[in-house]
């Protein structure tokens, strides 16, 4: 047997599964009642109606019986009196035993009977022709015959009364079995009802509660709470995601925890920088050049300060979705140019290489476009090691320019390519490699998108990585504002 479906067959079923089951059994145990209840119904009204129809052959023998015995009486009295009035009362009774015996049809419903009532029309006969032909005198013979009528009937009478004994012992039979089978029936479902319903029970509510619970205290922040998944089903694939959304949650909360840890680190050194210089300015004698040294590292600090709270609101603006850029015509080339001449001696620990393509004019924020290359320039320089090439390139692709820095560093794993871009999204390379907040990325992104541009990202473990920016250029721009123009409705100048 295949192993996938060996674990297939043995797996528990879904709960849509076990709901779909439970309603089917319900559902058959309802058809099988209704089922055996017409079938009852339908043997009971058969029977009522044999029952029924021996009611009335008894009945009609009963009358068969006192219409001969009133023959046999007016026969004796017209013997007795030779008068007659009993001649014709007798041939009148004769006459409604006959009608009688031609009544019985319906009711003959067996052999026997058949030949009992064939018997009895045979002996009327003979009873008929007996009163044409035979005098007063032949009393004995007369007697005789209609004695022997009087058995046939009680004997058709007894097969009635067997047949109707049978038939209520039948009914008394079906009943019990109606009896058992119900009773049967009403046990069966009655533990299909329980066995469902305490099994989901165990399916539904205890997994739904252990979720509610696990959710309520991560609501109240104990972020390691988990929800267990028990079964293999619906509500455990939603305890999963839970699960995996409280984990990228909990990751969160961590990248933002040290987010402002790196925040206040960044801050606390200025600020000590400038309580301390202005401590001295205060609290001892310096020379006025000394003065102006002091003053200078002051301004540096609240330099460095503001560029900090800019890149701060920066990101709070990025992260409430109020983020926006002042463009102007700028060349790329340029402004890429100045910033490798003014920051290179920051980065002395590496070799900045630049290679450009003249004209790359751009409609962008200058500012904005230098916040791009400080972060990909210093993450470049951080994750790759000393005295190494890190590489920027200007140059023009048809109706865009491409911006890419190149590094020699460690590379990046495909894992991390899908997160380096998210909100404070650090690879796992990236927190044993340096320090950062994961914020830097997620706001580079939003400023090239911003720029109605794209930047892309090309890296494999152990071969550097090289991110790639896509702008247009500033007359592609302009060639698609004056098609724009051109399609639209001309307005049509009022007086």
């Amino acid at each position: 047997m295949d192993v996938r479906f060996r674990r297939s067959f043995l797996r528990p079923p879904t709960i849509r599964t076990l709901v779909a089951l439970w309603a089917g059994s319900v559902l058959l145990a309802w058809v099988i009642l209704v089922s055996g209840w017409f079938v009852a119904k339908n043997q009971l009204s058969r029977i009522s109606n044999h029952v029924a129809t021996d009611i009335e052959a008894m009945d009609a023998t009963h009358r068969l019986e006192a219409a001969i015995l009133a023959y046999r009486h007016d026969d004796l009295l017209w013997h007795a009196t030779d008068q007659h009035q009993y001649q014709q009362g007798e041939q009148g009774y004769l006459t409604a035993a006959e009608q009688i015996v031609d009544s019985f049809s319906p009711y003959i419903d067996t052999p026997k009977e058949a030949d009992l009532l064939a018997t009895i029309r045979e002996k009327l006969r003979v009873l008929r022709s007996q009163l044409a032909l035979v005098g007063p005198q032949s009393t004995e013979v007369e007697s005789g015959s209609a004695y022997d009528l009087l058995g046939v009937v009680h004997d058709l009478e007894k097969e009635n009364e067997d047949q109707m004994e049978a038939s209520i012992k039948v009914a008394g039979r079906l009943q019990d079995k109606v009896s058992d089978y119900a009773m049967g029936l009403s046990v069966g479902t009655a533990i299909l009802l329980l066995g469902g319903a305490l099994g989901l029970m165990r399916r539904i509510i205890r997994p739904a509660l252990a979720l509610n619970d696990a959710a309520a205290a991560f609501g109240q922040g104990d972020f390691s709470t988990r929800a267990a998944a028990l079964h293999d089903d619906e509500l455990g694939a939603l305890a999963r995601t839970f699960n995996n959304m409280a984990g990228d949650i909990a990751d969160r909360e961590k990248d933002r925890l040290q987010f402002v840890a790196m925040v206040v680190h960044d801050l606390k050194n200025p600020v000590l920088a400038i309580e301390m210089a202005t401590r001295v300015l205060l609290e001892s004698h310096t020379t006025e050049e000394e003065c102006c040294s002091y003053l200078d590292g002051i301004r540096e600090e609240a330099t460095r300060l503001r560029g900090i709270i800019r890149d701060l609101t920066d990101d709070v603006q990025v992260a409430n979705g109020r983020f926006s850029v002042h463009t102007t015509e700028l060349d790329l080339s340029t402004l890429v140019r100045r910033f490798v001449e003014t920051r290179s001696k920051a980065y002395a620990g590496h070799e900045i290489v630049l290679k450009t393509d003249e004209g790359c004019t751009i409609r962008g924020d200058a500012d904005r476009i230098e916040r791009v290359l400080t972060n990909l320039v210093s993450n470049a320089v951080k994750y790759s090691p000393s005295n190494t090439c890190v590489t920027l390139r200007v140059e023009r692709e048809d109706a865009q320019v491409v911006l890419s820095v190149t590094d020699q560093g460690p590379g990046i794993g495909s894992d991390d390519l899908k997160v380096i871009f998210q909100p404070f999204g650090r690879g796992r390379s990236a927190n044993t490699l340096a320090e950062g907040t994961g914020m830097g990325l997620y706001v580079v992104k939003q400023i090239v998108e911003a720029h109605a541009g794209r930047i892309e990202v090309q890296s494999e473990p152990g071969h550097g990585a090289t991110f790639q920016i896509w702008l247009p250029l500033v007359e592609a721009v302009q060639a698609s504002e004056s098609l724009t123009a051109a399609n639209s409705p001309e307005k049509v100048p009022t007086l």
